[in-house]
């Protein structure tokens, strides 16, 4: 494994549970509490305590203002959801796995990109 980045690095799912695009195609249910729960303990243990996770369902409201604009991201592009943020970037629009996901953190990591 490369050397861990001494930087924090956020993590966010956004998910609008109104928008299911494809409820066969579902490989993880973002929005079940438990998957958030099962992601953040394999973010731990194969990496370590500075990465947060924050899972946003936009069908709820939000306060976010970041998330308020993402809202309007995916109407505008017509994006598929979940989203997959990290440090505010899109990486992975429509479904992925907690593989995908922590792929997705590797490779940001191993980059050095913030």
């Amino acid at each position: 494994m490369p050397p861990l980045n001494k930087s924090n690095i956020d993590i966010t799912i956004l998910n609008d549970t109104n928008r299911q695009e494809c409820g066969a195609c579902i490989e993880i249910d973002w929005s079940a509490p438990e998957s958030i729960d099962l992601a953040r303990q394999r973010i731990k243990d194969r990496f370590n305590d500075k990465i947060q996770l924050t899972y946003i369902d936009l069908s709820r409201g939000t306060k976010n203002h970041r998330a308020s604009e993402w809202s309007q991201k995916i109407k505008d592009k017509n994006l598929m959801v979940p989203l997959l943020l990290i440090n505010g970037e899109l990486r992975i629009s429509g479904q992925f796995s907690i593989r995908q996901l922590l792929d997705a953190i590797e490779t940001v990591m191993e980059m050095g990109v913030r």
